[in-house]
């Protein structure tokens, strides 16, 4: 793949995940938003939909994975690369979304450490900072 597009197309991905987290409110609003990030040391989680937290963390989700897929596949140009991130991306989701069920379904009182976390692995584009450093070091080791 030539070297501008590979840059240029990345750059234009990241660009979409940094849009992704600008809009969140506007489109991927569930509730917890604004519950993490003012008064969840003081207050007990408010009544939420499960169905539209799941929805929206979904959406969310798997538009950051495609687009941290595409970047990935941009800058190490191996289709198999693309199928093992599939299935890592695929295997984070049931995990991470079959825990958050269980953490909203099962919360109490300042117990919220747990449910921010698993939520934040759906929310924001963690495996791209993980699978992006391990994949540079193995092809650096070939």
């Amino acid at each position: 793949m030539k070297f501008k597009f590979k840059y240029f197309g990345s750059g234009l991905l990241l660009l979409l995940l940094v849009l992704i987290r600008f809009y969140e409110k506007r489109f991927f609003n569930d509730g917890l938003i604004d519950f993490f990030q003012h008064d969840y040391l003081t207050r007990d989680l408010p009544h939420l939909s499960l169905w539209q937290i799941i929805v929206t963390d979904s959406l969310r989700y798997w538009l950051q994975s495609v687009i941290s897929i595409g970047i990935l596949y941009l800058y190490f140009s191996r289709k198999e690369l693309i199928e093992f991130l599939s299935f890592v991306y695929v295997l984070v989701y049931i995990t991470a979304v079959a825990v958050l069920v269980y953490l909203l379904n099962n919360y109490e009182s300042g117990q919220y450490i747990a449910l921010f976390y698993v939520r934040r692995v759906l929310i924001q584009p963690v495996l791209l900072f993980i699978m992006f450093p391990a994949l540079l070091y193995q092809q650096k080791r070939k």
